[in-house]
């Protein structure tokens, strides 16, 4: 009877914003590119409803890419809701669709032209000037998350795994070797975000599937359990209750719940730990050998962030790093996230998600000083190359996507930043919930007594 009690009682507490928890984490678990939910990015919002605190944090992560006009001061600022430029008069914008990453012409000598950019979109390689007017320059339909461009030729990636490269006119699909260098271990940190996020444990879309089913059922568990709730009362009168009222329980906590225990309970711990990343960098700054790690962490070839092409080699960006594609096998050049590979001019320089951004010069990797979480681009100004920060760009748009009312009600600073530890209290009683409820079936199944 304890257990009953303890687990009504979490459940009423926490479940309306597990309900939260479980929709917004659905929709963000397609945050950028798996399978078209578009409309997150479409659908916008007044900027008006969000809080300067959510503002400040989130209101920024739809920006991909950012250029200057080298001699014109024009920019561009690629995002998820298009390409906006700013010719001196104020962003506009000119292309409406996913935008993942922009970049100059550029010929083979690596002299840039910015007055063509190319854009890696949802639709395909695009082409445009500044003006708007834009042409498909090739793999209409498919999701090029990356790209790079060397003279006339050009390397995209479709869906962070396929390798795509325009030469004479035409596109080849470029089969990567299936052998690459693997690093002996892997940060404890990197694995609780990648789990979090959907990409954790497979080859996409099998791991972002897992979280998603993961999702719904805590969304089925948080709505049956208030119905239970509220109808128990009711039912415990009528004649026939106990047969409906075991078939709702049933419904409820059934072999399911049981079988996701672990995918539910890692889901809310990682949470906790990204929620509070200081507090808890001590704890999972350790390394796991990648041998035990899972097979995702084994096939570099199909989590591609970032390509470049030199004119005689490709090399994609990893969770892993940088590796060089050679014809038998992948050879790791840069360990450490590469989240962006770009190049300005004949240097290469890679963005670090969870590890240091840094660049190629006298052949060797040099760390770039200073620190700027995950730069989106590199640009290059008076006082030489620089990160671009998106937190910093003048771009304050009147309205934002829906994919920023979904995370700031994620982290719960759509109401106020204070609201994370909501998230902290959904965790511990979480942990209560399937706890309890492991005990309980166990009980209805005579399995325990």
């Amino acid at each position: 009877m304890v257990n009953f009690r303890l687990h009504r009682l979490a459940g009423i507490l926490i479940g309306f914003w597990l309900f939260n928890l479980s929709l917004t984490g659905f929709f963000l678990n397609h945050e950028k590119n798996n399978f078209d939910m578009g409309f997150m990015w479409s659908i916008t919002l007044p900027s008006d409803i969000f809080n300067d605190y959510a503002i400040s944090h989130h209101g920024h992560r739809e920006i991909t890419g950012y250029k200057i006009h080298p001699e014109k001061d024009w920019k561009a600022l690629a995002s998820m809701r298009g390409l906006f430029i700013d010719r001196g008069y104020g962003f506009k914008r000119v292309y409406t669709g996913r935008v993942f990453q922009i970049e100059p012409a550029r010929d083979r000598d690596f002299r840039e032209n910015f007055d063509t950019l190319y854009l890696a979109t949802d639709r395909g390689v695009i082409k445009i000037d500044w003006e708007g007017k834009y042409s498909v320059a090739g793999l209409y339909g498919k999701v090029i998350t990356s790209i790079s461009v060397y003279g006339d030729r050009i390397v995209a990636v479709d869906m962070k795994k396929d390798v795509y490269m325009l030469k004479d006119g035409k596109w080849e699909y470029i089969e990567l070797p299936s052998e690459a260098d693997i690093p002996p271990d892997v940060r404890f940190g990197r694995f609780v975000r990648d789990f979090h996020y959907g990409r954790g444990l497979f080859v996409n879309p099998v791991s972002m599937l897992i979280n998603d089913f993961a999702s719904l059922w805590w969304l089925w568990l948080s709505v049956s359990g208030y119905v239970i709730y509220l109808t128990y009362k009711k039912l415990k009168k009528k004649k026939a209750a106990g047969i409906q009222i075991r078939k709702l329980v049933k419904l409820h906590g059934n072999i399911i719940s049981i079988v996701l225990i672990p995918i539910l309970f890692l889901l809310a711990l990682t949470g906790l730990f990204i929620d509070h990343p200081r507090f808890f960098r001590p704890f999972i700054s350790f390394s796991i050998p990648t041998a035990v790690m899972p097979p995702v962490y084994h096939e570099p070839q199909k989590d591609i962030w970032g390509v470049d092409y030199d004119g005689k080699f490709i090399r994609i960006g990893t969770r892993h790093g940088l590796y060089r594609v050679e014809d038998s096998r992948l050879v790791l050049e840069s360990p450490g996230f590469a989240y962006r590979v770009i190049r300005v001019e004949n240097r290469l320089y890679i963005s670090g998600m969870g590890s240091p951004s840094r660049f190629y010069s006298d052949g060797k990797w040099q760390r770039i000083k200073g620190h700027v979480h995950m730069p989106v681009d590199f640009i290059k100004t008076d006082k030489g190359v620089e990160p671009v920060n998106r937190r910093k760009l003048d771009f304050r748009p009147d309205t934002l996507p829906l994919y920023t009312f979904f995370v700031t009600l994620h982290d719960g600073s759509f109401f106020h930043e204070y609201f994370i530890y909501l998230n902290d209290l959904s965790v511990v009683l979480t942990f209560v919930l399937l706890y309890t409820g492991t005990i309980r079936y166990l009980k209805r199944r005579g399995i325990l007594r």
